[in-house]
């Protein structure tokens, strides 16, 4: 053991996560934009504000800030010139609604097709390739709101229900579809690099799925001395490991296999998880098992949890052992347990609290053949290793 640590290495490398949960690098700019807005609420208040209700000041505001958010993407360069073209149109338009609405006009049906366009625009978008950032979300929840202002009836109006019912529904199918558009749009970025994902490390231009924290490595082979380091590191482990294929001798050391089913069942164990060991392959934090289709029970590897949370995990095979961690898991209380990932509105499943950031942990799959020891087993793959498992005498 001793030698083994020895040979830690910690990366000096700088961990990204989804851009869901955060602003990314190319929307920057229309974030500094807004500071048009207080200049443009001076410049009305000198001229003389015009009388309007609360409700439409509210509105104008909206349509501003999502203009003056349009005009910094377009100054951007990340985007092509269509793009660019796009972002300016919308921004003019949004620019043109809210000037009627100032002159004490509704918004009317150009203001529903301006609005309903660029949302529309960003689920395309999303939906295209583009990263889902909090200013894409922000900006679009702030159109649907402003859209909900415009939707409202007016006074006096006959079929007033009517039109009320139609717009809170429209204002709900927009809201669905632009989380549920940003939820996809988030995962189809993140798999156009799915060997960066598999290896739990991404190169520059990647981007981790939604709830994942990858390191930024360089992409380059493993020294001769990492992977013998990492080959010794998974003969340990599985040297280690192999009393645990019972799950019940698992169960006599602390581990929490009750209810194993399915194929990747995570089993911890508490009394490991605050030893403060690093990597030992005697003390695993969690083992993984997977059930076999004749119902046997296969321990399939473990995972290693670091003690603190933002402590860099050892990485003794550079390039192969690569640690990771997750953000923004939805943690359930009763029972105890993972329920899910923070939805891109800001919400978890009821009756679980959103966990911002987790310890970094690393697998090491014991099983033979494991196409990547240390990184993510493929379902398909363990499926068939599985089956193979049932038909064996």
């Amino acid at each position: 053991m001793n030698a083994l640590l020895a040979q830690l290495d910690h990366v000096a490398s700088v961990t990204v996560g989804s851009p869901l949960y955060q602003i990314g690098a190319e929307h920057v700019a229309g974030v500094i934009a807004l500071v048009a807005l207080p200049i443009g609420a001076w410049v009305i208040r000198r001229r003389g504000p015009p009388t309007l209700a609360p409700i439409d000041w509210l509105l104008v505001a909206l349509l501003a800030a999502s203009g003056a958010l349009h005009v910094g993407l377009a100054i951007d360069n990340e985007h092509g010139i269509g793009v660019h073209a796009l972002f300016v149109v919308d921004a003019v338009f949004l620019g043109v609604v809210a000037r009627r609405v100032i002159r004490g006009s509704r918004a009317g049906r150009l203001g529903v097709a301006v609005l309903v366009g660029s949302i529309v625009a960003y689920w395309v978008a999303v939906l295209s390739g583009e990263a889902p950032d909090q200013v894409g979300l922000a900006t679009k929840l702030a159109e649907i709101l402003a859209l909900a202002i415009v939707f409202r009836p007016a006074p006096n109006r006959p079929w007033r229900r009517a039109v009320s019912f139609a717009g809170s529904v429209a204002i709900g199918l927009l809201v669905v579809g632009t989380a549920a558009s940003s939820w996809i749009g988030a995962f189809r970025v993140s798999a156009a690099d799915p060997s960066a994902v598999a290896g739990h490390h991404v190169h520059a231009g990647s981007v981790p799925p939604p709830g994942s924290i990858f390191p930024v490595v360089a992409d380059r082979d493993p020294t001769p001395a990492e992977r013998i380091a990492a080959a010794d590191l998974i003969t340990a482990a599985r040297a280690a490991l192999a009393r645990y294929a019972d799950p019940a001798v698992a169960a006599a050391d602390g581990y929490h296999v009750n209810g194993l089913a399915g194929i990747d069942f995570h089993a911890s164990n508490p009394k490991y998880e605050n030893d403060d060991r690093v990597l030992d392959p005697a003390h695993p934090e969690t083992l993984v098992y997977a059930v076999a289709p004749d119902g046997r029970p296969v321990l399939m590897g473990a995972m290693f949890l670091m003690p603190k949370i933002g402590r860099p995990g050892p990485t003794i095979g550079g390039p192969l052992t690569v640690w990771h961690a997750h953000e923004h898991v939805c943690v359930s209380l009763t029972p105890p347990g993972l329920s899910g990932l923070l939805s891109p509105l800001g919400a978890c499943p009821v009756g679980s609290i959103d966990m911002p950031r987790t310890a970094e942990m690393i697998h090491i799959w014991i099983v033979p053949g494991a196409p990547q020891p240390f990184g993510d087993l493929d379902e398909a793959w363990r499926r068939a290793y599985l089956q193979a498992i049932a038909a064996r005498p």
